[in-house]
């Protein structure tokens, strides 16, 4: 018979939050993620017969591809886990939950799933860097805006290296007594890389759509600004939101941050993805084409300045190409391989 007694209190919410956002929360999000990257993909294919989109096209595909992947494992591997302490160690003392925690550093799976758990954190937000530098490196001094950011990101990749290590290689006495600072310092540089440069790349575009209504005089040739303004705010309001919920219980030692950090990497996919098939369907612009008369259709557009046609625009914004809308200079296009950073 078992004498364990029954679990109450923190340690009972525990073990549930563990089983239920592992596993159906988890699986939940990913299946909503894997939808988009599906129609992403599709959205994406026609792009690769056109000459001069073809290698970035191809990049962002395999870069969201090494993304899914990782969210994939880390989706497998929990439930793997979970299943072993769930069903094999289920009379545990201190239940399943404890059970995971005591062997957390000496099983290869999760070693790993770490690992993918970190190049999701660090892609999505190199992403939203480089989106960020791609906009801004188009006025003079706009490169001095990416340093703050910059920064933040290299803090959190530190942090985030630092925590991999420690979580295993130290003994679980040792990482249990390790205070919650650089942790919740983490959290909170991870939601400023996603805040910050979604409230510097809104600012400008809106800078711009008050600009092009002040020269030309017309306010429907500055509807895509704000078309591509609404894409970026409403893909990543639920991620800022994620991360500050995320800072704010690791700084209270909350048990319900286990719920939210299980499920963290799957909102970032999320919204990752849902700007790149926003703008790969045309969902950036058509809005405002679809009112447009055919001659205003065929002729300058807010986003067609120097040749640059307002799809290229949009696709600047989500996965780095330049923008060339200042009416008052001329700007060769710049080599993908460079923008993408491609090693082709």
């Amino acid at each position: 018979m078992d004498r364990n007694p029954p679990l109450q209190g923190i340690l009972l919410l525990l073990n549930q939050l563990e089983l239920v956002s592992g596993t159906t929360v988890a699986g939940t999000f990913y299946g909503i993620a894997f939808s988009l990257y599906c129609l992403y993909l599709h959205a994406s294919i026609p792009r690769l017969r056109e000459h001069d989109r073809r290698r970035q096209t191809q990049f962002m595909m395999t870069f969201s591809s090494m993304i899914m992947l990782c969210g994939l494992y880390y989706l497998v591997s929990n439930a793997w886990v979970i299943q072993d302490a769930y069903i094999k160690h289920a009379n545990f003392p201190g239940g399943p939950f404890i059970y995971e925690t005591t062997t957390y550093n000496t099983q290869p799976v999760i070693a790993v799933g770490l690992v993918c758990v970190s190049i999701i954190d660090i892609s999505t937000a190199a992403i939203q860097i480089w989106r960020l530098w791609v906009i801004w490196s188009s006025i003079k001094y706009g490169r001095f805006v990416v340093i703050i950011p910059l920064l933040c990101f290299f803090g959190f990749v530190a942090l985030r290296i630092r925590t991999v290590v420690l979580d295993l290689t130290l003994p679980i006495q040792n990482l249990a007594n390790q205070d919650t600072k650089a942790h919740t310092a983490e959290s909170a540089l991870q939601a400023t890389i996603t805040i910050l440069p979604t409230i510097l790349i809104a600012g400008f575009l809106i800078f711009q759509s008050w600009r092009q209504r002040k020269l030309l005089g017309k306010s429907q040739l500055s509807a895509p600004y704000m078309n591509v303004v609404a894409i970026l705010v409403e893909s990543y309001t639920l991620e800022s939101t994620w991360g500050i919920i995320i800072a704010a219980l690791n700084s209270h030692e909350q048990p319900v941050t286990q719920f939210f950090g299980n499920t963290q990497s799957y909102i970032e996919i999320i919204a990752y993805l849902l700007v790149l098939y926003r703008v790969a369907s045309g969902r950036a612009y058509e809005s405002q084409r679809a009112h447009e008369p055919q001659n205003t259709r065929n002729n300058l557009s807010s986003l067609h300045w120097n040749h640059t046609a307002t799809t290229e625009s949009s696709d600047a914004i989500t996965s780095g190409t330049d923008m060339n809308i200042r009416p008052t200079e001329k700007k060769s296009e710049p080599d993908i391989n460079q923008i993408q950073g491609s090693p082709a």
